[in-house]
């Protein structure tokens, strides 16, 4: 329009009047009918052109509106009309609306419910504007593989009723159906039993048997049975409280509707119950030998289900689990006792009664005990050894001792020693029998202390023996404990002590003959045995060898006593005074000292028996008044005899040896001075040391006795 412009003179006062659109009787609002025009925003307005117009004046108004579906094919009419009221002109024009499908829904040939087997189509009814040219379709809300806007059910299962949707679709939008349903009568079926809960169940508990089906019109009668047996049960739920082992097995039943009858598959129901009892026997005889076989078996009463495992018991212990309802063993007094066997499945248990097995064996752990214990001293008893029996089955015991072996009088378990005895001193054993076998206990030693008892001295090689000879003395004692301590003696002296009861004299010579005794000792006591004369004799080789040795030393004596008493006299009248007294001991005794001095320079060997100058301390006695020559004591050990009476000495030759006086002259004119008898000893002292001529001034003593 153009811009404001002065009023025209005629429709000053005129109003615009703009009528609502015309609407065609096909297409009525649903408020106003199809009769009424809708008149929409205001009926009359005033327009004021615009000022400036430089145009005829041209007046009018603008509609704005949304169209609806109803709104298609209406006419749209404007009227101006003058400030009189009256209509100056008019136009109209006729709408074309485009709308989604409206009012979609499903319709079937036949009306619901049909039977199973019937005809039946589904038409899907729109109303929409261009036309749908889709349509889908859903049955429970599952999609049907159906795009048309007819379903053909030729001919209607049971499973095709249901509520039905069908969507339609044209190029303004989808709009889908309410459900409509489709009910298809047919008779029962997918007939089953369930059990709740579910089998296997256990004997007692609260069991509902439900029969399920599928039938429309729903089954109105029910049948039961069990185990093809009928059942008084007409409901649909068959309740067992509680249940017993006999309610078990296959259950079948049946529903009826207006339609027809269907029976179920069988079920099974499983009741489980435990073993009704456990009975336990032996299949070998009781009681049973050690190292024997031990078979039991075990049996069950009716259970369901059958015992999967044996469960054995001993003193109400475990035992062993096993499959097996025997169970064998080798009898041994470990596994003797009190058995039972238990039954066990899902349900529960059975334990049989008990059964004692006895394994009978011999005693064991024999033993001697004593009382007191350890070492006991002879004579502080009693001692009592008791036999001690660990076990042993019959448990009833005959007892029997053994003393080294050998068996002693007498059957009660315990052995009484008064004293004790050193003849105790043994190994005792004791031995338990009964009525299976016999058992004999490991040796006892019996310690009993006593001191030395028959002590003896034994001399090896004898009692007599040669010089010369090794003799070894063998102290014998019954002692307990040993001895410990060995004291030697010689006509009463003691020789020495030892550990052992061994004394070696090595090389005896004569002066070691004697009466010999042993001392023994021990923790105890003391004793000694008895004295054994040993006597030492001499060899053949020694007393030829003295008899020539005294000879020759006899020899020499009187070569030197010659020669000496032929020097004495000469030189005896010159020596009127002499230098000491002679000196007289109270044996008798005095010493001849050669006064011929020796030269020391030259050493010379040392004297023989051989050389006529020598004496070498020799013992010169008088023969005695009765009697033989008494023999010299000490280390004397050669014995001789010389008899001397050859003259007087020569009157003009002086004495040899002072301190000898002239005696008194004989009948034939010789004096009493002459030696008649003479014993030499040869001291083994000079022969170790030498000749005594060899040390000090060198002077030689000679002992005469008279």
């Amino acid at each position: 329009m153009a811009g404001p412009s002065p009023p025209h003179p005629r429709l000053q006062d005129h109003r615009l009047v703009l009528g609502a659109p015309r609407l065609p009787r096909r297409h009525p609002h649903p408020q106003l009918g199809g009769t009424r025009h809708q008149r929409t925003g205001d009926p009359r307005g005033n327009w004021d052109p615009p000022a400036a117009a430089t145009s005829p004046p041209v007046i009018g108004t603008v509609l704005t509106f949304e169209p609806l579906w109803y709104h298609d094919e209406s006419f749209l009419e404007c009227v101006l009309l003058g400030s009189d009221g009256k209509t100056i002109t008019r136009a109209s024009r006729q709408l074309q609306v485009n709308y989604a499908p409206r009012d979609v829904r499903v319709e079937m040939t036949s009306s619901s419910p049909v039977h199973e087997g019937q005809e039946v189509t589904l038409s899907c009814r729109d109303s929409a504007k261009p036309p749908s040219y889709a349509y889908s379709w859903s049955l429970e809300g599952r999609t049907l593989p159906h795009y048309a806007a007819q379903i053909f059910l030729q001919p209607t299962k049971a499973t095709d009723g249901g509520l039905y949707r069908c969507k339609a679709t044209n190029i303004v939008g989808t709009t889908e159906s309410p459900p409509t349903a489709l009910e298809v009568y047919y008779a029962p079926r997918d007939v089953r039993v369930e059990a709740t809960p579910s089998s296997p169940v256990h004997e007692g508990w609260e069991v509902t048997l439900s029969c399920r089906d599928s039938a429309n019109p729903p089954s109105d009668t029910y049948t039961w049975s069990l185990e093809g047996h009928a059942l008084p049960h007409r409901t649909a739920q068959v309740l067992l409280q509680p249940t017993k082992a006999t309610d078990g097995g296959s259950y079948r039943c049946q529903a009826t509707n207006s339609l027809g009858t269907s029976k179920s598959r069988p079920t099974t129901l499983e009741v489980y119950y435990p073993p009704r009892e456990a009975t336990l026997e032996t299949l070998t005889p009781l009681p049973a030998l050690a190292g024997s076989r031990v078979t039991l078996r075990c049996a069950f009463g009716p259970a369901h289900p059958a015992p999967s495992s044996v469960q054995w018991l001993r003193n109400d212990r475990r035992e062993v689990d096993a499959s097996d309802p025997t169970l064998s063993f080798t009898a041994d007094p470990a596994r003797a006792g009190t058995y039972r066997c238990v039954g066990q499945n899902p349900a529960g248990v059975s334990r049989s009664p008990p059964l004692s097995v006895v394994v009978w064996y011999p005693p064991r752990a024999v033993r001697v005990l004593q009382t007191p214990g350890g070492p006991v001293v002879a004579g502080r008893g009693p001692v009592r050894l008791h036999c001690q029996i660990g076990a042993g089955e019959p448990p009833k015991f005959n007892v029997s001792w053994f003393k080294n072996g050998r068996e002693l009088p007498g059957h009660a378990p315990d052995l009484l020693l008064p004293g004790p005895e050193p003849a105790d001193v043994a190994a005792y054993a004791c031995q338990a029998r009964n009525d299976v076998g016999v058992t004999r206990s490991p040796p006892l030693a019996l310690d009993v202390r006593f001191g030395p008892q028959e002590v003896e001295l034994v001399p090896d090689p004898s009692q007599r023996v040669q010089e010369k000879t090794d003799v070894t003395l063998r102290c014998r004692a019954d002692a307990r404990p040993p001895p410990n301590v060995f004291e030697w003696f010689r006509d009463g002296r003691p020789l020495g002590r030892t550990p052992k009861g061994l004394w070696v004299l090595r090389e005896v010579e004569t002066q070691a003959t004697g009466q010999y005794r042993c001392r023994v000792t021990n923790d105890i006591a003391t004793a000694d045995s008895s004295d054994v004369i040993i006597t030492v004799y001499y060899s053949t080789a020694t007393i030829l060898k003295t008899t020539f040795l005294g000879l020759g030393v006899g020899l020499s004596i009187l070569l030197v006593l010659g020669t000496l008493g032929y020097f004495l006299r000469r030189r005896w009248r010159r020596q009127m005074a002499a230098d000491e007294e002679p000196v007289v001991e109270p044996s008798g005794t005095f010493f001849l000292r050669n006064k011929k001095p020796r030269t020391p320079a030259s050493p010379r060997p040392p004297r023989g028996p051989d050389d006529p100058d020598t004496i070498s301390y020799s013992s010169l006695l008088s023969p005695p008044a009765s009697g033989s020559v008494p023999r010299l004591q000490g280390d004397t050990v050669v014995y001789t005899v010389l008899k001397r009476n050859d003259g007087a000495v020569k009157a003009t030759e002086g004495p040899d040896y002072e301190n000898v006086q002239p005696g008194p002259s004989n009948r034939d004119g010789d004096r009493d001075g002459t030696l008649v008898y003479a014993a030499l000893a040869l001291s083994s002292l000079g022969t170790s040391r030498g000749h005594a001529g060899d040390v000090g001034d060198a002077v030689e003593y000679a002992a005469l006795k008279h």
